[in-house]
């Protein structure tokens, strides 16, 4: 009995210590968290891009409802739905509550009620979505490495499959990319020259490579304006919550492969500049033209051809 309580001890020891390092650690600045969770191995708690620790609470700073032009505090938590997670965020200033079935749609929610605050000071209201998964801090690198250590045996057996397909992915373009680094340098007008990506900060976090450095939407689309391209962020998106498997983001403007896969148009833009012209899953010939992109309209046409 007394192992038992000094086990206990140091598990709880070990945890205080974790937080307080993803406290310290965490790439996304607006995010502390305040526990970590508990792994439930059922249908519902994970899929092929996250897992949702049962028990997780982050606080969030973002625009408040009540004044836009400020910001304020919001707990978002992961409680338990009973066959699945129900996403929880609570306003510290107001105390309104906010649920969903996906943290997108709890974003949404308070989204909404800022841009009604905005209408009714004559204000341009937010038109960009929220990517709800980065604002309950799922996307942050050292989150997800701790929510990912809540299950050594990998018993989430549908996360697992699909992250050992984009690491595999990953590392066959990086090795194929360097092989071609040198023949790239010799096109004075190349893509790489014209815009940069590898000298970004991302490039050295767990992910890397050039794929890694397209992460934040703000970056991303002020690299797209810089060539002259328009990027479209309308609320026309049917896989909000899905995680593009190149950027690990949330997709933006979805584009189906006619192989079955799914990145964000602008992410297979690049992709497809950097491998010549082939498919970074398959390694088989694809041109952008070859891409449809998905809307909420022609989603149900598409669904059943997509490999998740």
């Amino acid at each position: 009995m007394p192992k038992r309580k000094h086990q206990k001890d140091d598990d709880q020891t070990r945890k205080r210590q974790f937080l307080g390092r993803v406290a310290n650690r965490s790439k996304v600045k607006h995010v502390k968290v305040l526990n970590i969770g508990e792994l439930v191995v059922k249908e519902n708690w994970y899929n092929a891009g996250y897992i949702f620790p049962k028990g997780y609470s982050a606080l969030i700073e973002y625009k408040d409802i009540s004044d836009p032009n400020t910001k304020s505090l919001y707990l978002c938590e992961i409680l338990d739905g009973g066959i699945k997670p129900l996403f929880r965020i609570t306003s510290e200033k107001t105390g309104s509550i906010f649920t969903g079935k996906s943290p997108t749609a709890c974003w949404k929610q308070i989204l909404d009620q800022i841009n009604e605050t905005l209408k009714a000071n004559n204000q341009p209201v937010v038109k960009t979505q929220v990517a709800g998964p980065e604002y309950f801090g799922l996307n942050d690198p050292v989150i997800v490495t701790a929510i990912e250590g809540l299950d050594p045996k990998k018993q989430c057996q549908m996360y697992w499959s699909e992250k050992e397909k984009i690491l595999k992915a990953r590392h066959e373009y990086e090795v194929s990319h360097s092989k071609g680094e040198k023949k790239s340098r010799k096109r004075k007008e190349s893509y790489d020259e014209q815009v940069n990506l590898t000298n970004e900060e991302s490039y050295k976090e767990s992910y890397t490579g050039i794929w890694s450095s397209i992460q934040r939407q703000e970056r991303y689309i002020n690299r797209l304006a810089s060539m002259g391209q328009e990027a479209s962020f309308e609320d026309d998106n049917p896989m909000a919550d899905y995680r593009d498997p190149i950027t690990l983001q949330d997709v933006v403007v979805p584009a189906l492969s006619p192989y079955g896969h799914v990145a964000g148009y602008y992410t297979w833009t690049q992709a497809l500049r950097e491998s010549g012209g082939k498919c970074p899953f398959t390694k088989q010939p694809l041109s952008i033209e070859r891409l449809i992109k998905l809307t909420k309209q022609n989603f149900h046409l598409y669904k059943d051809n997509i490999i998740f």
